[in-house]
């Protein structure tokens, strides 16, 4: 079935929604699905024991739950997708995350349903960056087993930058001609500009006349937010008036803090903790401007065009997404590099002289341009059609 002809029946792997689980897989998990379900038929399968508010056209599908083990969890998605599959028919799996991807694709491939994955970076890099010792490599070890395990039975990759099509290629041997690169996108009728900044702030408590800087991240170290603090006692001293929101939750938060202490930021720093989907918003129309500190593994950067749509300018190291999107905006708003100098260096250059900042209706204007949603599913059922289409012909 193709899209002229009614919409794909879709169903789609992934983690879980945003609300019940934080983070910009689940974000975009959550955002496309609530796209392609506008034009095709959609079941969301997910690992977790809780329903999420969703549109009444998504059929959402709990399995298992984040207190099992991750092999528990793995098995229980391949054997409820096997039933699924039995039960209904399915035109393509669309998975999100390979350890909950690869039971349903191993059984889309048993029933010639087309798979197709989007790689949200490589997951085995991430865990490594952040843990040690031999029971985490033996966990690295078979994670990786899993990964190329799952790749091996796609038909098609969606990844969301040049930076991780190259990953992906390289890293776990798929060939270019299977993966499709389309950028993600902002929801633009949640982060808009804000009607009244005075009434936003007064709501969040936050002083009328200082320059905010809001960064929101997993408080984890590739996100480069020591690296942040240390460069920010540097902007502190020479704009004392200046204010630096941290927020989000993680391992790193202890560390932050002591930092914050050491560093004597304590009127000039604030940690938000977790950032409600209510909230972040309201944060974004708060402040004057958005600060993405990664040091690796940024693949597209969510947080980037989500912050632009709100019209707030936004600075960030050259890695990944991040870099992907600003050269071809506004390349000055990145860091020369990733350490602390490069980005205390930038953030003085830019606060230094403000109209080097574009104004909020440039950013949001590059946003509904290039990333909306819509256009990420058009070209998302583009590479169904593909897939879709391959498959009806070798059944010719």
């Amino acid at each position: 079935m193709s899209y002229s002809s009614g919409g794909f029946r879709i169903a789609a792997t992934g983690l879980s929604w945003p609300s019940l689980q934080p983070g910009g897989l689940n974000t975009y998990f959550k955002s496309i699905c609530e796209e392609l379900s506008k034009r095709n038929q959609l079941d969301a399968l997910i690992c977790n024991e809780n329903k999420p508010e969703a549109p009444d056209r998504i059929k959402i599908h709990n399995i298992g739950s984040n207190g099992l083990s991750l092999w528990k969890r793995r098995d229980l998605m391949q054997r409820y997708a096997a039933d699924f599959f039995n039960r209904q028919p399915v035109d393509v799996l669309y998975s999100h995350f390979a350890p909950y991807g690869v039971g349903p694709a191993l059984e889309a491939r048993k029933r010639g349903i087309p798979v197709v994955m989007t790689f949200h970076g490589p997951w085995t890099e991430e865990m490594k960056i952040e843990g040690q010792g031999l029971k985490h490599l033996l966990k690295t070890t078979m994670a990786k087993s899993i990964e190329m395990k799952a790749y091996g039975l796609a038909d098609k990759f969606i990844v969301l930058s040049e930076t991780f099509r190259d990953i992906l290629h390289q890293q776990y041997r798929v060939p270019l001609q299977k993966i499709h690169i389309i950028p993600g996108a902002a929801d633009v009728e949640r982060f808009h500009p804000p009607a009244d900044r005075s009434e936003v702030r007064t709501r969040l408590q936050l002083p009328q006349e200082a320059t905010i800087i809001l960064t929101v991240r997993r408080l984890v170290n590739r996100m480069g937010l020591v690296q942040l603090l240390e460069a920010w006692r540097h902007v502190a001293q020479r704009h004392p008036d200046h204010i630096l929101l941290i927020g989000g939750k993680g391992p790193l938060r202890e560390e932050l803090e002591a930092k914050i202490r050491e560093y004597g930021l304590d009127g000039q720093v604030k940690l938000l903790g977790y950032v409600s989907d209510e909230e972040l918003p309201l944060y974004h129309q708060a402040s004057d401007m958005f600060i993405v500190p990664t040091q690796a593994l940024e693949g597209f950067g969510l947080i980037t065009v989500e912050a632009m749509a709100s019209g707030l300018p936004v600075m960030a190291t050259p890695v990944g997404g991040s870099k992907e999107i600003l050269s071809k905006f506004r390349p000055e708003l990145l860091f020369s590099g990733t350490d602390s100098q490069a980005i205390k260096n930038g953030m003085l250059r830019i606060l230094g002289e403000r109209t080097l900042l574009p104004g909020r209706e440039e950013c949001r204007a590059h946003v509904l341009e290039n990333y909306t949603w819509e256009r990420v599913a058009e070209q998302v059922e583009d590479v169904f059609d593909q897939v879709v289409n391959r498959k009806a012909a070798a059944g010719c």
